[in-house]
């Protein structure tokens, strides 16, 4: 086996478990549903949730979906395909486009960090100290667990 097979092969193996460097852990080829599921589920037997608490937390997720859609919609939507349509790319359009598109996201930023604080406010003190520590732990791996 010549060594580009080799790395292809480890490249695949290491893509497809979600091991490479390229964004976050879990491949585009995960169910993004059930990953948010899983990731409530445990989220909320860490932090041992009540029910209200769980809803919140449900809720939040809601809205960074939401959200996040909005963002991965500015760089696919038919919108941006018109504008290189044609032989000049129209500033002023994609502008307008990248103008809209940033006041909706503004626009729902009250809302979502207020989503966020009525989770975070119905946690006690010792949830609010482990989620600290789940934040912390997840932030160390996103900045060093990608480099190995």
């Amino acid at each position: 086996m010549n060594f580009f097979r080799r790395w292809h092969a480890h490249h695949e193996f290491r893509h497809h478990f979600g091991h490479h460097s390229h964004g976050h852990r879990f491949s585009h080829h995960t169910d993004a549903d059930g990953f948010v599921e899983h990731l409530l589920a445990r989220v909320g037997a860490k932090l041992d949730l009540d029910d209200g608490q769980q809803r919140r937390l449900e809720a939040w997720f809601d809205q960074l979906q939401q959200q996040r859609d909005a963002l991965k919609g500015l760089a696919r939507g038919p919108e941006l395909v018109g504008l290189i349509a044609g032989e000049q790319f129209p500033r002023e359009s994609a502008q307008q486009l990248l103008d809209a598109k940033l006041d909706a996201l503004r626009a729902a930023g009250p809302g979502l960090l207020g989503s966020f604080a009525d989770f975070f406010d119905s946690l006690d003190s010792e949830q609010r100290q482990m989620l600290r520590f789940m934040m912390r732990r997840f932030g160390h791996s996103r900045r060093h667990g990608d480099a190995a």
